[in-house]
């Protein structure tokens, strides 16, 4: 295994920003024979979190190995994975510039069917978004306690985590969704005879964010997506997230 921690200057965001990578290059498989890791997953932090929270709180580095996946963690600060209203292009970020830079740094396995994005809580709500919006580009998305609707309720946003000034950096003054940051609308609006990635979605039945997931859950399937689903007794926490994470990972493992 390898762990990479570092940075480079990104032109979209005008700055230098954080990228962990994780590289199974000596990996063995479960029957002990030497083998080549084959996917990229781009795993996406929380919304109080930064690119050191997978590989500091998760088993992540061992579930790359055992799995075959070259792990890109990068880092967004608290922006809901928008091209901010008021800020930086970070979902421009994220799905454009990125990938060409660990692609050119790391020479990691290309195309769209080798490449995977997952998330939690806040980072979920990305791996969706990116899964929806550029289907082109990844193969499937694995999201953990999404917060789907978060942005739907600033007011609710205000009062536990944000301030109005960074709410307003994010959607505006008016405080409206735009309908590329809206994942009832991308879900809805997703083309019929588009080829659609395969989901995996869990929560936790303890976690305040349950309901929002159980909608999203029921709004895919509503509107033909290929969704694993599972929930099981958990909060909010690493606890369940490194649980998660081990299940998305070995199951879109198996289905190649």
């Amino acid at each position: 295994m390898a762990y990479f921690q570092g940075a480079f200057r990104s032109a979209v965001l005008g700055m230098d920003t954080n990228v962990n990578v994780i590289l199974p290059y000596d990996r063995y498989d479960g029957n002990g024979n030497p083998g080549r890791y084959d996917k990229v997953l781009y795993m996406l932090h929380g919304l109080k979190q930064n690119a050191d929270a997978w590989p500091r709180m998760s088993g992540i580095e061992r579930y790359a190995n055992y799995y075959g996946y070259a792990v890109v963690v990068p880092e967004v600060q608290r922006s809901f994975y928008t091209d901010m209203a008021r800020g930086m292009n970070y979902f421009t970020y994220l799905t454009e510039e990125l990938p060409r830079a660990v692609q050119e740094m790391f020479h990691l396995p290309a195309g769209r069917e080798n490449t995977y994005v997952g998330g939690l809580s806040m980072g979920g709500y990305g791996a969706l978004k990116c899964a929806l919006t550029r289907p082109d580009l990844y193969a499937g998305a694995m999201c953990f306690s999404g917060g789907y609707h978060s942005l739907q309720h600033p007011e609710a946003l205000m009062k536990n985590y944000y301030s109005r000034g960074e709410i307003e950096g994010i959607l505006g003054e008016e405080l409206k969704v735009r309908p590329e940051d809206d994942l009832e609308h991308l879900v809805r609006a997703f083309p019929k005879d588009g080829k659609k990635p395969g989901l995996y979605l869990a929560c936790g039945t303890e976690d305040f964010l349950y309901q929002s997931n159980l909608c999203m859950r029921d709004t895919l399937r509503e509107n033909g997506f290929d969704l694993t689903w599972e929930a099981w007794e958990g909060a909010h926490d690493w606890r369940f997230w490194d649980v998660a994470a081990d299940r998305a990972m070995k199951l879109f493992a198996e289905q190649r």
